[in-house]
């Protein structure tokens, strides 16, 4: 059987008295292919602390009690969705409130979950061998719903092996859209197993440095030392950096750069603006990739805008059999000429019309009606809309095979798109990547000769010592 997800969260309890709980939601459930109203064989290992259910018969084991699998009608989808709700003195080696981690395993429809008592060593991770592949396997740290492993896919040059990720309905959308890779599903400083990889792409909280994201302070500083230890243990040749700009002169980089510079000592960085790629929506991030071999490094550079024709927004709408929902302009103006704080917000981009090559950057928070965000406007000018999904799929440059469940709300699908990145400017650089492992064929070995000088080239192109 294949790992295809883990899942670490605390053991909660029920009843009185209070006993441990085992409550398996549909995420994990569905990963494992666990049926509504199917049988469930459980086994208890109390000696090595592990739970294991799977969905079919165990081979001439004794005490082994079976629970069968309840179910939660979804209010968007209708469909029955399964879960596992089960308690008892049988689990009493589990400390209520501990953490465990849940390993799901599946092969065709069978499938198995491995519960176990989590082990966490700061100094220490496990890094999982994973088959050699035509393609570049990489690591997704902070995948979000898979936008960018998507993006990166889609170049033909890469393949998926594992992704990180907190949300358990950005997981469900991982799942769905890549059934051959492992998924994490927790907090980062929990993650322990690493695949082994040939680049890792890391798109770390923005939250803290974005005006957008709420300037949430502190919370990448709680991260960089579990950052670093799993960018290691993966042993990933290219490490692939994008966040906001502010992100880049923060502490916490300087933290993680310099855990990481004795091991990735060659160094490439650059602001770009997805404008400048032939998006019409702004987008200005940063990006950073750091190597391990100085030759790969020197194969690397960043790729230049294209040239050529700009599209225009109504190259990116649907089309005209596809229903809008419209609002007033005319109430849109009263609500906003009411608030004194908007009073010298400009309007330039709130409105647009179907022929400008030009639009406001679409925010995670792009459902809100907000003089920032860019609506459509309609052709008498006394109407607006705002983007569809498909729309904005479109304009972020997003493959069309990335899809979401039927039971993501459409609020969090813009969502997820929303704090995602621009296709354009992920795939130009990936293929400048896939250049340098192209031009570098031979694999470094473990014992490379220790660099004593390290250096980058920073944004403005100039080449500079890193000090350690």
């Amino acid at each position: 059987m294949n790992l295809k997800l883990k899942k670490v969260y605390s053991v909660s309890k029920k009843g009185k008295p209070e006993r441990p709980r085992l409550f398996l939601q549909h995420l994990i459930c569905e990963a494992a292919g666990f049926e509504p109203k199917g049988e469930i064989h459980i086994k208890i290992l109390e000696e090595k602390e592990e739970i294991i259910l799977q969905n079919f018969p165990f081979d001439g084991e004794n005490d082994i009690h079976t629970v069968h699998v309840s179910s939660r009608k979804s209010k968007l989808s209708q469909q029955e969705r399964p879960l596992i709700d089960t308690a008892g003195e049988r689990y009493s080696f589990l400390d209520i409130n501990q953490k465990v981690e849940m390993n799901v395993f599946r092969k065709g429809k069978k499938g198995r979950v491995v519960i176990k008592t989590l082990e966490y060593k700061l100094f220490e991770n496990n890094t999982i061998p994973t088959p050699k592949d035509q393609r570049i396997r990489f690591l997704s740290l902070c995948a979000g719903a898979g936008v960018g492993t998507s993006i990166l896919e889609s170049t033909n040059y890469f393949t998926p092996i594992q992704e990180i990720e907190l949300e358990d309905d950005s997981t469900e959308v991982l799942l769905h859209n890549f059934p051959n890779s492992m998924v994490f599903n927790g907090d980062l400083r929990d993650c322990m197993d690493v695949a082994e990889v040939d680049m890792a792409f890391v798109t770390l909280p923005c939250n803290e440095f974005s005006v957008l994201g709420g300037l949430e302070s502190g919370i990448m500083d709680d991260l960089v030392l579990a950052t670093s230890k799993i960018l290691q243990s993966s042993k990933a040749e290219v490490l692939f950096f994008e966040n906001v700009p502010s992100f880049f002169r923060s502490n916490a980089w300087d933290s993680l750069k310099s855990l990481l510079q004795e091991e990735y000592p060659y160094w490439a960085q650059k602001d770009i603006e997805a404008w400048d790629f032939g998006s019409i929506a702004m987008r200005k991030r940063t990006y950073a990739v750091a190597f391990r071999s100085e030759e790969r490094f020197l194969h690397f550079q960043f790729p230049t805008p294209p040239k050529g024709r700009r599209k225009k927004l109504k190259d990116f709408l649907d089309r005209g059999n596809v229903a809008h929902e419209w609002k007033s302009i005319e109430k849109f103006m009263a609500s906003f000429n009411s608030r004194a704080a908007w009073k010298e917000r400009s309007l330039e981009l709130t409105f647009v019309d179907k022929n400008v090559e030009r639009i406001s950057c679409i925010p995670k928070r792009y459902t809100s009606q907000c003089a920032s965000n860019s609506h459509v406007l309609s052709e008498d000018k006394k109407w607006f809309r705002f983007l569809s999904l498909n729309e904005i799929k479109r304009i972020l440059d997003i493959p069309e095979t990335f899809t979401f469940t039927d039971n993501i709300q459409k609020i969090r699908k813009v969502e997820m798109l929303g704090q995602s990145v621009d296709g354009r400017v992920i795939k130009a650089i990936a293929n400048r990547i896939a250049y340098t492992f192209m031009k570098v064929k031979t694999v470094a070995t473990e014992n490379v000769k220790k660099i004593k000088t390290s250096y980058s080239i920073n944004n403005g192109g100039q080449l500079e010592l890193l000090l350690t």
